[in-house]
């Protein structure tokens, strides 16, 4: 049962391949039937291959003479309603070509289209330009440059003259364009009678001639693809052109900047070393001034043997420190003594002066404060005629 049903369903699938094959064939040769009776219409010729193909009714001739001569006993014959191969190739060929002639067309209309809108494109562009350039005139002569700078407003002179010029300008402008339009005329005029003379004369352009312009015309469009290429070569090489030089702007930008800081940085080197070479030579001249007054004072010393040594010197300025530190320790010992000493006087000052009160005032004596009261009387006078 499965077998069957795939069968059935290959059976299918051949017969809907075989239905969209008629289906295209039947579209080609209802457009091709479409064409021919165009053609008819339009009163050419019909094409050769067209004729040479049999037509229904000469195929039905052929059956019948093919059956024996039976055409009288039979009233009704059956049309033939298939083409042969030859018939078919024919046909798509006529088809391919016909769609290849459509396409030419086709392009060469989208190219005459694409030439009108260019053109468009580069007169909306001038256009464009002149309105931009007469609005910067009309602001700068009009808006900015006619303002009275007393009162602000707008001089109506300068303004009339602005539109009298304009309108001169417009009317050269016409002139020039008429002109041209007259020259254009003329021209046409003269290729016209040009023309008709040659087609009087007989003097037509033949098939090589046509052959020739379309080898020059294909040698001039290589030419002008050949150019065009060159100049996307150049405008590539302009573009890296014009990115090395930003890159190397850069770099000048950054190196020029670099060395100008390292000459500021020279700048205060030199200033530097001009004033190091300055105390330099002032710490020279110092030097030798200082050896000058060396030489000076060891002649002087020599001169006079009196002069004393530099070890007394320095012996006698360190005994110098070691009293100048001895009679401070002293000058603060005298101080606490003092201090001790009013204490003193002021507890006997409150003490009662009986006999018994005195008894036990003099009992509990202080021997350090003593004994420190007798050191300083016994080495005073020495400690004073030394500092004397």
């Amino acid at each position: 049962m499965s077998s069957a049903l795939e069968e059935l369903e290959e059976k299918v699938a051949e017969l809907q391949k075989q239905n969209e094959i008629l289906g295209m064939e039947n579209e080609m040769l209802a457009d091709y039937l479409q064409r021919d009776a165009d053609r008819v219409a339009s009163g050419e010729d019909a094409d050769e291959s067209y004729s040479d193909m049999p037509s229904p009714q000469e195929k039905g001739k052929k059956q019948q003479v093919a059956r024996g001569g039976r055409q009288g006993q039979q009233r009704h014959v059956r049309l033939p309603t298939s083409l042969t191969l030859e018939e078919k190739f024919r046909i798509a060929n006529q088809e391919v070509e016909a769609l290849n002639r459509d396409i030419e067309q086709t392009l060469k209309t989208s190219e005459q289209n694409l030439d009108i809108l260019r053109a468009l494109m580069e007169e909306t562009d001038i256009r464009t330009a002149e309105v931009k350039r007469d609005a910067y005139e009309f602001r700068r002569d009009i808006v900015v440059g006619a303002e009275n700078p007393r009162t602000g407003k707008t001089m109506a002179e300068k303004v009339l003259k602005y539109m009298e010029d304009k309108l001169t300008q417009k009317d050269m402008l016409i002139n020039k364009l008429l002109m041209k339009n007259q020259a254009y005329k003329i021209a046409i005029k003269k290729s016209d009678n040009a023309y008709k003379s040659k087609q009087e004369t007989g003097d037509d352009l033949q098939y090589i001639d046509f052959h020739q312009l379309q080898i020059e015309n294909q040698q001039f469009v290589q030419k002008i693809e050949e150019a065009t290429q060159e100049l996307l070569d150049l405008k590539r090489r302009s573009g890296r052109t014009v990115k090395i030089l930003n890159n190397m702007k850069k770099k000048l930008s950054s190196l020029t900047t670099e060395a100008k800081f390292l000459e500021d940085e020279i700048k205060e080197r030199k200033a530097m070393l001009a004033k190091t070479e300055h105390d330099i030579v002032k710490i020279v001249e110092e030097k030798e001034g200082a050896r000058k007054e060396l030489r000076k004072l060891r002649a002087q010393s020599r001169q006079t043997s009196e002069m004393p040594q530099v070890v007394d010197y320095v012996s006698q300025k360190a005994e110098e420190y070691e009293l100048e530190a001895q009679k401070r320790n002293w000058t603060r010992k005298v101080e606490l003594a003092e201090t001790a000493a009013k204490r003193i006087r002021a507890a006997l000052r409150k003490a009662s002066f009986k006999s018994d009160d005195a008894a036990v005032i003099a009992s509990p004596r202080c021997p350090a404060l003593e004994e420190l009261a007798r050191t300083c009387t016994e080495e005073w006078p020495t400690f004073r005629l030394a500092n004397e």
